[in-house]
């Protein structure tokens, strides 16, 4: 079928049935058993373009989708993917929709879907724009843009959702692990700035998702993204080394922590009695120096678990590890401008003690790759901690 007959038996069709039924005709040009052509491409663009996110009309004039039409469209996308029995096809579908990116029109509405699959747990979603971030890279700006979104929608407030955030490692590893690695890019970089920090309800969910799964930051590297056929796959960056920075600057950026939460009153009503209200054990909500402590446990024990038995490492990028090294340095540099004495300052011993052992273990279980020499080197230069100094003469004498 030529490109003008698929849109004129695509344009008898109003929004959004014309939506639905192009999103048939795509997978009809795009999957098969070959890559698809360029000219095949090019009109499954147009097709997007036109009947899918109403970009343009017949005569080529501009528009877009009104807040209506977004939600209709999201939900014709839900459906679709969710019916979808291989993943090939699904996320073939899904980068061809969403993929390029620089029309915020499409990131708007991909924000919106995404925020929606972590409401209502879809998996088929949530792994697709898994693999989305994994292409797009964790770090570009418009895998940060959607990850600040669905924060923005879930995880500023201490909601009753936090079981089903809890969740997603479980039902998507994938997109949790990609999720994470952006995260860790978006918070704690820079010591002389205002300090900006996760809020405290993502920090306890991600504690909660690493704590309970070793092998959870692995996941998009364990579990290959199936593309189509002819696309480059991405490299899946692990969070590990986003999540070293954390717990290491934590003590440094957090301030004398806040009382402790008691969990309220719960109400139980027992069968053939009345309501009444019993007051659970006292029990105390972690507090945020004490949450980064736990994350620092998980991490070292994910470190373990990101062990190769064959092949290069692949867990940890050594350069990203000597990025902490100047932000230690500078915090160090304004405490010796007051007189303050290093080795007896607690908060800088404890990130030095927290770099210490991160890299002890990493180093120990193979999970370090890149130039481990400068990694050491960087790490030399930071101010005396009789572990840390230990880890790296030991390392040094074995490379």
């Amino acid at each position: 079928m030529s490109l003008s007959d698929l849109k004129h038996t695509l344009r008898k069709l109003e929004f959004p049935a014309c939506a639905k039924e192009a999103l048939i005709k795509i997978e009809q040009l795009l999957v098969g058993r070959a890559a698809p052509t360029s000219k095949q491409l090019d009109i499954a663009m147009d097709v997007i373009s036109e009947f899918v996110f109403c970009e343009t009309d017949r005569r080529g004039n501009r528009r877009g989708l009104n807040p209506l039409q977004e939600l209709q469209l999201i939900d014709i996308i839900c459906d679709y993917l969710s019916a979808c029995t291989n993943d090939t096809t699904k996320n073939t579908i899904f980068l061809s929709l969403f993929g390029g990116m620089e029309n915020q029109r499409k990131l708007k509405v991909l924000s919106i879907l995404a925020s929606m699959a972590v409401s209502a747990s879809s998996t088929p979603v949530l792994l697709a724009v898994g693999v989305w971030l994994q292409q797009m890279g964790c770090s570009s700006q418009q895998s940060l843009q959607l990850v600040e979104n669905v924060i923005k929608d879930h995880f500023f407030l201490n909601t009753s959702n936090q079981l089903a955030l809890k969740s997603l490692a479980t039902t998507a590893p994938q997109f949790v692990s990609n999720f994470i690695t952006a995260v860790t890019e978006l918070y704690m970089h820079d010591l002389q700035k205002a300090k900006k920090m996760p809020p405290k309800n993502l920090l306890e969910v991600i504690t909660s998702w690493v704590y309970s799964n070793p092998s959870l930051c692995m996941s998009a590297q364990l579990n290959p993204a199936a593309l189509p056929s002819g696309s480059i796959p991405m490299a899946a960056v692990t969070p590990l080394a986003g999540l070293i920075h954390w717990c290491a600057l934590a003590p440094l950026y957090i301030d004398d922590d806040t009382e402790m939460e008691e969990i309220p009153i719960k109400k139980i009503k027992l069968e053939d009695e009345k309501p009444s209200i019993v007051k659970s054990l006292p029990s105390k909500a972690l507090s945020e120096s004490e949450l980064y402590i736990k994350l620092h446990l998980g991490v070292l024990h994910s470190l373990r678990a990101g062990r190769r038995t064959h092949g290069p490492p692949t867990a940890v990028n050594a350069q990203h590890l000597a990025a902490l090294t100047p932000l230690v340095q500078a915090y160090a540099h304004q405490l010796l401008k007051f007189g303050v004495k290093l080795q007896s300052e607690t908060k800088l011993q404890d990130c030095l003690d927290r770099i210490g052992q991160a890299v002890q273990v990493a180093l120990a279980n193979g999970c370090v790759y890149g130039n481990i020499s400068n990694l050491l080197a960087a790490l030399d230069t930071l101010p005396e901690n009789r572990l840390l100094r230990i880890i790296i003469k030991s390392h040094q004498q074995s490379i």
